[in-house]
């Protein structure tokens, strides 16, 4: 069995897979607490490991971890062993989540395309004819762009998060829900049409993923795809990349 973690800001996902089944997810926070809840994860017959990081000292640490649990050295995701083409100023600044993405899209549904990934930030990718990465941009996440609003107005954060039926609202509430969804919508939309527009592209895959994907995209009027696991298939196919000749 595969074992991947992905390292966000944020939370690190594991996820176990028996060839192309997912047999278990663990979302653990992004701190030094997460003994209690990675170790159990030995039950599995694991026997080979992957990592996406973009908080170097968690890599180190998950690394270490993964050694003394499964006794395996994990592959970590980098420029040299992804396999993705660049056109960019300085490969060695792509984030691992990112490149996995890219590589999980060129693979799965084709170039070119637009990967948007709600994470902490939220990233879009872009990816040319030629299956090259080119660059792209980065804007705070949703939550991130809401923590403000959040500390002035913190009874609201459970609801925050929600589209309400109409964009003028009614109360603090509403006008809170309004501000934050709709305006995702329209910077994901807005961001897709510029991009197209400067690449002169008719044709292009737009692809969701990360924790928002699943709420925005209804809500979308640009054809696109959401697949919540992206990241984890381009993690996948990179070790196997790494591996099926060994």
């Amino acid at each position: 069995m595969l074992l991947t973690i992905d390292i966000g800001n944020t939370n690190v996902v594991c996820a176990v897979f028996d060839n192309d089944n997912l047999v278990e997810s663990v979302r653990i926070e992004s701190d030094l607490n997460f003994w209690s809840e990675f170790q159990p994860l030995s039950e599995h017959q694991i026997d080979g490991i992957v990592i996406s990081s973009v908080v170097p000292y968690l890599t180190k640490i998950y690394s270490e971890a993964s050694k003394n649990i499964f006794d395996i050295f994990p592959i970590v995701v980098s420029v040299e062993n992804s396999g993705l083409l660049y056109n960019v100023d300085d490969p060695s600044e792509v984030g691992a989540d990112r490149i996995c993405n890219c590589v999980a899209t060129i693979e799965n549904i084709g170039s070119p395309a637009i990967v948007v990934d709600f994470g902490t930030a939220t990233t879009y990718d872009v990816i040319d004819e030629k299956q090259t990465f080119i660059g792209g941009a980065i804007a705070p996440g949703i939550d991130v762009s809401a923590r403000y609003l959040f500390e002035k107005a913190a009874l609201l954060r459970d609801t925050a998060f929600t589209f309400p039926e109409k964009v003028v609202g009614k109360n603090t509430k509403t006008n809170l829900q309004s501000g934050i969804m709709f305006s995702a919508i329209d910077e994901v939309e807005g961001m897709v049409k510029r991009i197209k527009t400067e690449m002169e592209w008719n044709d292009v895959n737009v692809v969701l993923t990360g924790g928002f994907g699943k709420l925005v995209s209804p809500k979308l009027t640009i054809k696109h795809s959401l697949v919540p696991s992206l990241t984890l298939d381009g993690m996948r196919l990179i070790y196997f990349e790494n591996t099926s000749s060994n």
